[in-house]
């Protein structure tokens, strides 16, 4: 638990104010059942018949100030948390096949443009009657550049 702490500053008068536990709470902007949860920790101590509000306000001010120093591992553990997270959400809307590999996507892709290409290449011959060479050749220049030439194969992207 958190260790009591003392004011040192200038002296306060000899009657400081003392609040309820309710106006502290709205004082330090928390629930009152925090403020309860501060004074069973030790860091803020009522006396008499309430909390004296200066030394309540320096006490929880140097309190939020060490937790402060003492958060690294809890900055680490909350960052982890929030990856694991993010992989989390990533492995859910793979499952949900809302996301795919990129591997996957090239594949099908590559699949597709494969027999789009294949399935060009072959009109000269289809579409030139048997044995016409010379129409083939014109339709085969007519196809869009390096169509005919990735189908069969060239990587250059210049046709045969």
């Amino acid at each position: 638990m958190a260790e009591t702490v003392t004011v040192d500053g200038p002296t306060v008068a000899k009657r400081a104010a003392t609040v309820s536990a309710s106006a502290l709470a709205l004082h330090l902007d928390c629930s009152r059942a925090y403020v309860g949860k501060l004074e069973a920790g030790g860091v803020i101590q009522r006396r008499g018949d309430g909390f004296p509000l200066d030394h309540s306000r320096v006490a929880y001010l140097r309190y939020l100030r060490r937790e402060r120093r003492q958060s690294p591992r809890s900055e680490a553990d909350a960052d982890h948390v929030k990856v694991k997270t993010e992989m989390l959400q990533l492995r859910l809307m793979q499952a949900r096949r809302e996301l795919m590999r990129r591997t996957d996507v090239d594949a099908l892709i590559d699949g597709i443009a494969g027999v789009t290409l294949t399935a060009l290449s072959s009109l000269p011959a289809r579409c030139a009657p048997r044995g016409d060479h010379a129409i083939r050749r014109g339709e085969r220049e007519n196809l869009p550049d390096g169509l005919f030439c990735r189908s069969q194969g060239c990587h250059q992207g210049v046709s045969p």
